[in-house]
């Protein structure tokens, strides 16, 4: 009805009436978007919805519940951190630390100290406030502590085929791969092949190995062979965690490194690694001290320290392996005493050698206390950051702490801004790919590391004038810059440098159908599947895709149609294809006979470790209903 009031006329609404729904969660528009690939930045816009990235281009006429301006900004898929000692309490619900890298995943468990029950701590990080992913991996070393106690004596049969089992279990309960630490007791007291007899359990789920290699001075190209040794007799991906070369008598010694995992794919065996841009490392402090000396654990250890017929050679041995690591005991501090160094306390303790030094201060700390050394030059770095096989990590991880390695505050500022945007030794989406899809590749993940429709809406938005580390040795609690927006599965997780405490991190789980793989970038790609699933559980669907990906697409060509209770699913938006030996994943938009529109990701795979031989196991996982999972027919 209409009336007329002081000459106004008003309209009466309907109550029911309500304004149309938004099409979007979010878009992101005006930027420049790269996709994780490798491939240059395009300017386009990113929509999402329902934690999807849902559609990529021109949105200027879609609605959205919120609207973002990119102007001047790169847009790129979130960053995954394969090498990082998060903490995993109070800091992980903020992790301002990490957020303001723009990273939105890490790896939990890395030098081999992952859980192997890992079905237990998934369940425990399912109910914690995370501000991020995060992605446990199964660890060598517990599993070996766990059965070997800490001495250096060799396996039964019996406790090789435990061990084996429970890191198989790791891999069953959902690890994302199998961490080692090769350079830290009671581990180095495996030999090799003890090491590959236990992390075979993860042969049929075609995980990697990410090993901190026994020695990273002298002998840190025999160590770069074991590795790679242990991968190929194992089955798995040798992957040399936090790449470095320690001393500067072994300085140079990166190519070689290089060239050797270069050979290992040439013969046919993936092989890569990660590294961390700043020459200095940081451990236990008890990492100096012989492997001998340390059987039995500490308190062996330490009655080894009071014994006079031992201490002279453990001062020697020590005093000689931080020569070869550093040159001169300067260099290496101890954030947590002030960053005083060795030398400093030589000095205070009577002019005593580096052994001595070093012994009284792990008498005086229970055996241990954080240390930082700085072993690396800029080539070797140069070189391991430039090699295209070499993920970025951080091997820091959320912190609050302001007593540590500055690169828990500053490693993918530092990358981007240091040795993009300065020193040119990366192109930016060189850099971006491997903070992102490689990474992804690597560990097993299908549905992250690139920004495609389909694509889990993991999103970082950054300035590319502004982007740099603050944190120093000196004071390593300083934020990280020009890191404008984070959205962790669609929800904006960081607004200018301060996170929204949003609580949108997952705790991510690899299934039997995610292999590690290489970045199958710069090829023509095909793929293709027409039959039935009979579930496993649950329901089943009758599957059709006939898929292409032309080398240099930023996504697939092609239809899916997915037939299930759900009804009739047809793609019309394909994101990125990938595809491996027996295996392809592809994610994507498709419509329902309803009208709606539903994110969803295909994988099919003739080597899943839970089928039947020769039985190819499909998987569809669509939003918002059951994942759909079994042989396919």
């Amino acid at each position: 009805m209409a009336a007329v009031l002081t000459g106004t006329l008003v309209l009466s609404v309907p109550a029911a009436y309500a304004a149309p729904k938004p099409e979007l969660d979010v878009i992101i528009h005006s930027g420049k978007v790269f996709d994780g690939s490798g491939a240059p930045g395009r300017f386009t816009d990113v929509g999402i919805k329902d934690g999807r990235v849902h559609r990529l281009g021109d949105l200027s006429r879609v609605t959205a519940r919120s609207r973002y301006d990119a102007t001047g900004q790169y847009v790129t898929p979130g960053f995954i951190d394969v090498h990082a000692h998060t903490e995993t309490g109070a800091p992980l619900a903020a992790a301002k630390s990490s957020l303001t890298q723009g990273v939105t995943t890490e790896t939990l468990g890395p030098d081999g100290s992952g859980t192997y029950e890992i079905d237990k701590q998934l369940k425990q990080l399912d109910r914690a406030e995370k501000g991020i992913n995060v992605a446990p991996y199964v660890g060598f070393n517990s599993v070996w502590e766990a059965t070997m106690g800490e001495l250096d004596t060799r396996p039964t049969a019996a406790q090789s085929t435990q061990m084996r089992a429970r890191i198989e279990d790791g891999m069953r309960q959902g690890a994302w791969g199998v961490s080692g630490g090769l350079g830290y007791t009671p581990a180095s007291y495996a030999r090799t092949n003890e090491v590959v007899d236990v992390v075979r359990g993860a042969r049929s789920w075609r995980a990697f190995f990410s090993d901190h290699m026994r020695d990273e001075t002298n002998l840190v190209v025999e160590s770069t062979k074991e590795d790679i040794a242990i991968g190929r007799a194992a089955g798995l991906m040798p992957e040399i965690t936090h790449m470095k070369v320690a001393g500067p008598r072994n300085w140079g010694k990166s190519r070689t490194m290089l060239d050797l995992l270069d050979e290992t794919r040439a013969a046919g065996t993936h092989a890569g690694g990660d590294v961390y841009p700043y020459t200095a490392a940081a451990t236990g402090l008890a990492f100096y001290v012989p492997s001998w000396a340390q059987d039995g654990g500490t308190t062996a250890m330490l009655a080894r320290f009071a014994d006079p017929a031992l201490r002279p050679r453990i001062d020697k041995e020590i005093t000689a392996f931080v020569i070869d690591d550093v040159g001169t005991p300067d260099k290496v501090s101890l954030p947590e005493l002030g960053n005083k160094t060795i030398a400093q306390f030589m000095a205070e303790y009577g002019d005593v050698t580096i052994g001595e030094a070093i012994m009284r201060l792990l008498a005086a700390h229970n055996g241990n206390i954080l240390a930082v050394m700085h072993i690396g030059s800029e080539d070797d770095l140069a070189n391991f950051i430039t090699d295209p096989f070499v993920a970025f990590s951080s091997d820091g991880g959320v912190t609050e702490s302001a007593q540590t390695h500055p690169r828990h505050y500053g490693s993918y500022p530092r990358v981007l801004g240091r040795y993009v945007r300065e020193r040119g030794l990366l192109s930016w989406e060189e850099a971006i790919r491997k903070m992102t899809g490689l990474p992804a590749t690597m560990i097993g993940m299908v549905d992250r590391g690139y920004l495609a429709e389909g694509m889990a809406a993991d999103v970082t938005v950054f300035d590319p004038k502004t982007i740099a580390d603050k944190a120093t040795f000196e004071q390593p609690k300083q934020y990280s810059v020009g890191v404008r927006w984070v959205f962790v599965n669609g929800r904006l997780a960081l607004a200018d440098g301060e996170p929204t405490r949003a609580a949108a991190g997952y705790a991510l789980r690899r299934s039997s159908g995610m292999p590690t793989r290489p970045q199958n970038v710069g090829r023509h790609l095909k793929a293709g599947v027409a039959g039935v699933v009979r579930p496993v559980d649950g329901h089943g669907a009758v599957l059709v895709a006939a898929l292409r990906q032309r080398d240099g697409a930023l996504s697939a060509s092609g239809t899916v149609t997915v037939v299930g209770p759900m009804g009739v699913l047809t793609s019309t938006r394909l994101g990125r294809l990938q595809t491996a030996d027996g295996w392809f994943t592809v994610t994507g938009i498709g419509r329902l006979a309803n009208g709606s529109e539903r994110a969803f990701t295909l994988t099919v795979d003739e080597h899943d470790p839970l089928a039947r031989p020769g039985q190819r196991r499909a998987t569809v996982q669509l939003d918002g209903t059951t994942v759909i999972y079994g042989g396919l027919v």
